[in-house]
């Protein structure tokens, strides 16, 4: 996806779809784990999400039936 965007501090921010902006809600589609310059011209162009699907939703519901224990 290209993102001319100039600063730093985009990762783990939020990829919506379906956003309305007068509820200011929309359903979680990513989030961002990498960003980069492609072009070289010292701005982020490309930010880098794992889609979030029906098949990662299903992994999800089947790992909430295994506890893991606590983190400390």
């Amino acid at each position: 996806m290209d993102s001319p965007f100039t600063g730093e501090g985009s990762l783990g921010s939020s990829w919506l779809t379906q956003y309305t902006s007068d509820s200011r809600t929309g359903y979680l589609n990513g989030i961002t784990i990498s960003v980069s310059d492609t072009d070289g011209d010292g701005r982020y162009d490309t930010g880098v999400s794992p889609y979030f699907d029906g098949e990662l939703f299903a992994v999800y519901q089947k790992a909430t039936n295994y506890w893991t224990g606590v983190i400390a």
